[in-house]
């Protein structure tokens, strides 16, 4: 049986309310709404959203990448479990492989809509294009969803409704059925190994190319530099395991109190801290080499023209620079703040972080953008506005992740009797 797991409530009046069914509820409305917007889309295509030639990605972009993004955590903890086996993570490794799933299957759903031709989401995978880093990008993602499901899928059939079902006795069918699943799931549970490393190289491979993608399109000033694969790699890094941190401490400390050691959270909350200040690092590095030591005027005039129309700078500074060095020193010294409300507000500064580097890449690079003409190149400012109907698919895959969230918080066992 699971152990006892304690639902957030709040008091009215002179009585306790549980909060997870109304939750549950508000979510199943989103959907709702969402999923009119999503038949509007695949019903009249893109001419409904605010997308052009000129701004082809937008709002969806940004939920997708920030999706994979909040994922990063599970190629970590991945490495941490079952290649270093430190085996006071496992509980932890197990809800990163969760949030993994959640990011990468969220990020599949928004691409169904973001393509122009839905139905042709499988062409990637047949249509080879090798010289292409955004197919680089699509084999890997698919090849990673395909690991992370490998890996959830033993988390899943440790529930007892696999186990000890009455109906699993009663009829030969369902029982035989599921041994043969459980064989599967111990096959996948004993690759652990090498589904951690494969997850780590695919994860690697397309987190990098995303950064790639801008690396080497010049007409993209402000992010034309070398060192946009690295932060892409790193910036995943910092906001999924701060994203992990807030997760685990609401499941392993509020719902599910003495699952995971709180010395085990505070290394998780450090983790994210001494990774944030690196990327910190290196972002304020890559700013000054493309800003101030370079003599490209483009550039100066694409930041000028952002910040006209757009708190560009403003976000940089405050969301990418300033505020993670606080929240990364925070964090890095959790062993001695030994105050979860203090790391949990400073985690969600990485968080944020990484939703906003994702944003300026995808978005602002693509309002402000130099025209390629070699001789005389001029900046040509474009404009894009989100429609309802971007909103509301934006609200079922966001609406998705939470209700996916919320129901293995209650339900499933991140915490396994059994020894494999």
């Amino acid at each position: 049986m699971l152990p006892d797991i304690h639902c957030p409530t709040i008091k009215l009046g002179k009585r306790y309310v549980v909060v997870f069914p109304y939750w549950i509820g508000l979510l199943i409305a989103g959907l709702l709404f969402g999923l009119v917007g999503a038949f509007v889309v695949l019903r009249d295509g893109l001419q409904v959203t605010g997308l052009s030639n000129a701004v082809p990605w937008g709002l969806w972009i940004s939920i997708d990448l920030s999706s994979i993004a909040m994922g990063g955590s599970a190629f970590v903890f991945g490495v941490i479990v079952y290649i270093l086996r430190i085996k006071r993570f496992e509980a932890i490794g197990k809800l990163a492989v969760l949030l993994g799933f959640l990011g990468y299957s969220t990020a599949g759903m928004v691409l169904l809509f973001d393509l122009g031709q839905p139905l042709r989401f499988w062409h990637p995978v047949v249509f080879w294009q090798p010289h292409s880093l955004l197919w680089e990008v699509t084999m890997c993602v698919v090849l990673y969803l395909s690991v992370l499901v490998a890996e959830i899928l033993p988390i899943i059939l440790e529930h007892p409704l696999f186990k000890t079902h009455p109906w699993l006795t009663r009829y030969k069918l369902p029982g035989k059925i599921m041994s043969q699943v459980h064989a599967l799931s111990n096959w996948l549970h004993k690759a652990g190994p090498v589904l951690a490393v494969a997850g780590l190289t695919l994860s690697l491979l397309h987190q990098a190319s995303l950064g790639a993608t801008y690396s080497v399109l010049a007409g993209r000033g402000i992010w034309f530099n070398q060192s946009a694969p690295v932060q892409f790699v790193l910036s995943a890094m910092s906001g999924g395991i701060a994203l992990l941190f807030l997760a685990g401490v609401f499941i392993f400390r509020v719902m599910r109190p003495g699952t995971v050691s709180d010395s085990a959270l505070y290394d998780v909350a450090r983790l994210a801290g001494g990774i944030t200040l690196l990327l910190t690092y290196l972002r304020v590095w890559d700013w000054a080499v493309t800003n101030y030591y370079s003599f490209d005027r483009e550039i100066f005039l694409q930041t000028q023209i952002l910040d006209t129309i757009a708190p560009y700078s403003l976000t940089f500074w405050l969301g990418q620079a300033l505020m993670p060095i606080i929240a990364g020193s925070v964090l890095l010294a959790a062993k001695n703040i030994r105050n979860f409300r203090i790391l949990m507000a400073a985690a969600v500064i990485p968080v944020l972080a990484a939703i906003i580097t994702r944003w300026n890449y995808n978005f602002a690079g693509l309002i402000a953008s130099i025209s390629y003409d070699p001789f005389t190149p001029n900046i040509i400012l474009n404009s894009y506005t989100p429609t309802w109907v971007e909103f509301s698919v934006g609200t079922l895959v966001i609406c998705y992740w939470l209700l996916a969230f919320s129901l293995a918080a209650r339900y499933l066992p991140f915490k396994s009797n059994d020894h494999h």
